[in-house]
């Protein structure tokens, strides 16, 4: 993260400044990582497009049920580009969750072509 943006940081979050007065320590942005993250960003960006109607729940490891049209936007839910100190999705993430998913989990709820599916398997030796 560039000093601009954790400076920007720090300025919304006046612990942070306190903590950067006391000890010159910028603040460190959140890298949410999950079993689905992982699994969606083993996904190609142009295939992300392409599979649509995601649900996000339990089984996926998170708790309620957040609906996106495609996978691009429920990635960039649940990891943004933009730094922050912490993302919403985090509120929701099972912590105890640890099951590898594939895209045959993703399958049950989202709207997968066949053809992503295959080259994904193919990929990664299914």
């Amino acid at each position: 993260m560039t000093d601009h943006r954790a400076i920007c940081l720090m300025l919304r979050n006046p612990r942070d400044m306190i903590r950067y007065q006391a000890t010159g320590a910028l603040p460190t942005p959140a890298n949410p990582q999950s079993p689905l993250i992982s699994l969606l960003e083993s996904i190609y960006p142009r295939e992300r497009a392409r599979i649509t109607a995601v649900v996000i729940g339990p089984q996926l490891g998170y708790q309620g049920h957040h609906r996106f049209h495609n996978l691009a936007q429920a990635l960039n839910w649940l990891k943004p580009s933009a730094p922050a100190k912490h993302h919403a999705s985090q509120s929701f993430q099972i912590r105890a969750f640890s099951k590898h998913l594939t895209i045959d989990n993703l399958k049950e709820f989202a709207q997968v072509p066949q053809a992503i599916e295959q080259e994904w398997k193919r990929r990664h030796g299914q």
